[in-house]
């Protein structure tokens, strides 16, 4: 039986954040496999209870992936609209947070959206895939 959504859910203090940061890295490695729409799926109920600053990070994870299923469903409007947002997000997160390389993430995003766009709704599907973003981390020393 499926858990119903709780609505109004206190949001996360920063341990509790961290400690859920697993589900976060299990949804760029959806993405980065190819799995948007359980890359969408899975970071959802994590976004809900986030608290801002982290909460708009997330959600623009979600836009990009959104954006990707969008692509897969012929969809133009709905792409470049997700990815105009996600892009919007993400530049407050620059260049570096959670150890994702959000600044290249971010010029992948918007290198797509112009070729995308470039094509126009007639064409956009003929878009190479292999254009779309791969999340990268950035190792620091401790």
């Amino acid at each position: 039986m499926a858990q119903t959504p709780v609505r109004n859910q206190p949001l996360l203090t920063p341990p509790e954040l961290r400690a859920r940061l697993p589900e976060f890295y299990r949804a760029l490695e959806q993405f980065n496999d190819g799995y948007y729409f359980e890359s969408h799926d899975t970071l959802e109920e994590l976004w809900r209870v986030t608290p801002p600053p982290e909460r708009l990070l997330f959600q623009a994870v979600i836009q990009m992936a959104a954006a990707f299923v969008h692509i897969c469903r012929g969809k133009y409007p709905g792409t470049i609209y997700l990815l105009d947002a996600s892009a919007t997000k993400l530049r407050q997160f620059t260049p570096e947070r959670f150890g994702l390389d959000v600044a290249r993430l971010l010029a992948d995003i918007e290198r797509a959206r112009d070729e995308i766009s470039a094509l126009g709704e007639e064409r956009f599907l003929q878009w190479d895939a292999a254009g779309v973003p791969r999340i990268r981390f950035i190792r620091t020393a401790e």
